[in-house]
Parts: C-alpha cells; structure tokens; sequence
C-alpha cells in the first residue's frame, strides 16, 4: 500500500479557491493542476508499506492525535517551493501555522514510532495547487501571485487527520480514505 497521511479542506473552500484561478490558468505555462478533489494539506507521506501497518500505526496516530485540540483555520496567499526563481510547485498557504505543524509533530512522531522513516524536510503548511516540469518566466509567476495574493478562504474546522491509500494510474492519484482519527 502507498499511504499518506493528511486533512482535507471542506468542498465550498475549494470550489472558490479554485473558481478564482480558471480565469488565470489559461494565461500561465504548462503546469500539472491538482484536481480539486485530491486537494490536500500532507502531515506524512510514508511510501509503500504492507497493510499490517495500518494496525501498527493507527493506536499510535490515536494516542498522539488526542493530545492536539482540534482548531479554526484559513487558507491564505500563495508561493513556490523552492522559491519564485526556481518554482517547481505553486501552493497556497493554510493558517495558523502553528497549529499545523501541531498536528504535524504529532504525526510524524506517531511514524517513526511505528518505525516509519521520514523525510527530513520541514514541515511548511500548505496546499499543492500545482506542480511545473519547467520554471515559468517572471511575468507567469507574477500573475498566479497576484490572483492569490490577498486570498483568504472562510474560517473552517480542522477535527481530524486521515491516512490515505494513495494508487497512481495514467489519469493521476485515486486516494482512497483507510482510517480516520479525530483531534481532541
């Protein structure tokens, strides 16, 4: 199984998130557009593992994950990873920050509990709007900033976490929800 673990956003966020930039994209270079419906903010990705880990993990995710409270959160602005100059993924943030990365550590130390190795990038809360083989000039990074700049989505709730069997096919990743584990 390739499992993930993440929270989902809730549908009226997204769709409107995703209305403000079809009046962009076509003004913006070849890029790989995520599909609203697998839009997500990643706490862990942890590869290919037998299903025997989902037992494993899930009693560690719960004990961790009953410590976190459960939060108000926005999405808000935008960016690339690694940088504007050298942009190969265009994301839009999601606050408080803090409070993400909360959720986060306790994830993460919930994995490698299980004996789960993990990437040892940071942790930055934000959601995948995109992703680019080749950089885009100034003036495309430019327009996809400006259409995001002063985003804000309405408050929502973060309650819960979800691991993810993640199976990838031509027409991109179909994930399926294994488990869910709720905030305090």
């Amino acid at each position: 199984m390739r499992l993930f673990i993440a929270t989902t956003f809730p549908q009226d966020v997204l769709r409107l998130l995703n209305e403000l930039l079809v009046p962009v994209r076509p003004k913006l270079p070849p890029a790989t557009w995520v599909r609203p419906e697998t839009q997500h903010l990643t706490f862990a990705f942890l590869g290919e593992h037998p299903a025997a880990l989902v037992e494993r993990i899930a009693p560690l995710l719960t004990a961790r994950l009953a410590a976190v409270a459960r939060f108000e959160a926005t999405l808000r602005g935008c960016g690339f990873f690694p940088n504007s100059r050298h942009a190969r993924v265009g994301w839009v943030g999601a606050e408080p920050e803090e409070r993400f990365a909360a959720v986060a550590n306790a994830v993460r130390a919930a994995v490698k509990e299980a004996g789960v190795e993990l990437d040892r990038s940071e942790f930055r809360p934000h959601l995948t709007m995109m992703r680019m083989r080749e950089g885009w000039p100034p003036m495309s990074i430019e327009t996809f900033t400006k259409a995001l700049r002063a985003y804000r989505s309405t408050p929502f709730t973060v309650d819960r976490v979800t691991l993810y069997e993640s199976k990838l096919n031509p027409k991109g990743a179909e994930h399926t929800p294994v488990r869910e584990f709720p905030l305090r």
